[in-house]
């Protein structure tokens, strides 16, 4: 049902009932090593995409179990974790242990309410996408582009429907009895949809990337 899909804090806690469970649902499985490699690969696609400043401060959307904040916080000045689960926040606490340059925030709803306007220099949300009505997609650009500074610069990605895989993962959501669809079942974008939300967010100079026959993202700046 629409209602049950948009009730993200609570399907997300559920999902994360324990540690092993939040990696499985976050990542797709639940090896240290896996998620260190995936996590390295997209700081990578962030820097190689849109680069990352030693006097950045970088928020993420959706951190989960800080995956990819692991890898870019020693990178930046300042990393800010959000989620909209409280129990993933404490499993990224858990693996972000040590790291002094790092706030985990919980979110209260759909958006960035609790981060100030003009405050970020880089917001990135990667593996959410596939999880959120297309409103709520929109809603985190237009988020993002409130709290990024002049200048600051953005990265959302989701699995591209119009990919190999992203066909895949679209036939699996097909497969479902209607009435059988769970809450947190991936749905695909193509690169025009994500470059649509970008526009009308406001952002400039904006990119679209294809990798891997499996992802898209967009990429853009705040004028």
């Amino acid at each position: 049902m629409i209602q049950e899909r948009s009730q993200y804090k609570e399907t997300w806690n559920n999902l994360a009932a324990n540690m092993d469970e939040a990696k499985l649902y976050v990542a797709g499985h639940t090896d240290e090593a896996e998620l260190d490699r995936t996590g390295l690969n997209t700081v990578n696609r962030i820097e190689n995409f849109v680069g990352i400043q030693p006097e950045d401060i970088c928020l993420e959307i959706g951190c989960g179990v800080g995956r990819v904040g692991k890898f870019l916080s020693p990178q930046c000045q300042k990393w800010i974790g959000t989620d909209i689960s409280a129990n993933m926040l404490q499993y990224a606490a858990q693996r972000l242990k040590g790291l002094e340059n790092i706030e985990l925030i919980e979110l209260s709803g759909v958006g960035l309410q609790e981060i100030a306007d003009n405050s970020i220099d880089l917001v990135y949300c990667t593996v959410v996408f596939m999880h959120l009505y297309e409103w709520d997609r929109y809603q985190y650009l237009k988020e993002a582009f409130r709290v990024l500074k002049s200048g600051g610069r953005c990265f959302f990605d989701n699995v591209d429907l119009t990919s190999s895989h992203g066909w895949d993962v679209f036939m699996a959501g097909y497969s479902y009895p209607i009435d059988q669809r769970p809450a947190y079942l991936s749905m695909c974008s193509t690169g025009e949809e994500l470059e649509t939300y970008a526009r009308q967010s406001g952002f400039s100079e904006i990119k679209i990337h294809r990798w891997g026959d499996a992802r898209v993202g967009v990429t853009g700046i705040k004028p």
